[in-house]
């Protein structure tokens, strides 16, 4: 088993990482606990949906923990995976990524990319919130408040605190960012592994789709057909963000974590009182925004997306020093 995961570490990640997903959703299926009431209830009193809500909904509506189950998937794998393949010396590494900023970058560009990331989501909340005022029902932007405080200063705080208590980038991005980007990194260049990455990331998100899909509701199975042009490019695009901003932080899982709390929290809480659509199949306008940006990131940085080198080796698990010209290897870079 130990050799089979060693030789075959990303194919042992996603299996397991779809078998636990697929686990969580026949679990739900299993047990006859209405969830309509939970929902219904976090929906009228307009409760922030975050990692804290979303523990707390267990102890009420015990079926819910599935619902944590589900995106905790990469993360179990990743560390299933890690233990069986790697030991301490691979847990090591797996949480060496779960630090802010790695080596070599210093803590003053570490900063910087971290700020930046919340300085972007704050001024997308900006706009989404005027964009509320304008066009939306009359009310609709005081009850998006109300997810967040009573007054500006806890609404700032909240807005902030938001992209840390996210479940789906704390639960997820061990698994994805932590241990799969750098297993990728290992064969492909950072643009390559990143839109890998992307498709494994949307595609592991199917069997959330199963149960609308055999419903037997009409137009259940034509609906989650269309869901999927919408979610497929989307994911795509956000990963390359993700692993630009990973990129700036030597490698960190963070860059993951705060791209991911960004693209789930303007769907999620920000816009939960009133999302307009763009374009017809459910498009939204954060949605072309990343777009934009990767396709930008792309254009300006190329197959590297803001790595030291398109090979970017040092970023990739192992740390194998990157090949350079005539077949010699960097030792320098071995251990950086």
């Amino acid at each position: 088993m130990r050799e089979f995961v060693r030789q075959r570490p990303l194919v042992s990640f996603y299996v397991l990482a779809i078998l636990i997903a697929l686990a969580a959703n026949v679990l739900r299926a299993m047990d006859p606990t209405p969830l309509g009431p939970m929902f219904k209830m976090l929906q009228e009193t307009h409760a922030h949906l975050n990692i804290v809500t979303a523990i707390r909904s267990t102890f009420d509506y015990p079926t819910a923990y599935t619902f944590l189950l589900f995106p905790a998937a990469p993360m179990l794998a990743a560390l299933i995976v890690t233990g069986i393949g790697y030991g301490r010396a691979g847990f090591r590494e797996l949480l060496s990524r779960c630090a802010p900023w790695r080596d070599p970058v210093s803590w003053r560009q570490g900063v910087t990319v971290i700020a930046v990331c919340f300085l972007v989501f704050f001024a997308l909340t900006g706009m989404m919130w005027v964009q509320t005022y304008l066009y939306a029902p009359s009310g609709t932007l005081d009850r998006a408040f109300l997810r967040y405080g009573s007054d500006p200063l806890s609404i700032y705080a909240m807005l902030a605190a938001s992209l840390l208590i996210s479940p789906g980038p704390l639960l997820e991005e061990l698994g994805w960012r932590g241990f799969a980007l750098p297993q990728l990194l290992k064969k492909f260049d950072p643009l390559t592994a990143a839109v890998i990455l992307g498709t494994m990331w949307w595609a592991w998100h199917l069997p959330r789709d199963l149960p609308a899909m055999f419903s037997g509701e009409p137009g259940a199975l034509w609906g989650v057909i269309v869901k999927q042009f919408v979610i497929a490019p989307g994911m795509i695009a956000s990963t390359i963000i993700a692993v630009f901003v990973c990129n700036k932080l030597g490698g960190s899982l963070w860059g993951g974590l705060l791209t991911h709390a960004i693209h789930n929290e303007l769907g999620v809480n920000v816009m939960a009182e009133w999302s307009p659509a763009a374009a017809g199949l459910g498009w939204r306008p954060w949605d072309f925004i990343e777009f934009a940006v990767a396709i930008g990131l792309v254009l300006i940085c190329g197959r590297s997306l803001g790595a030291a080198s398109p090979d970017n080796a040092r970023l990739a698990w192992g740390n194998v020093p990157p090949k350079l010209p005539g077949g010699a290897t960097d030792k320098s870079g071995a251990n950086a």
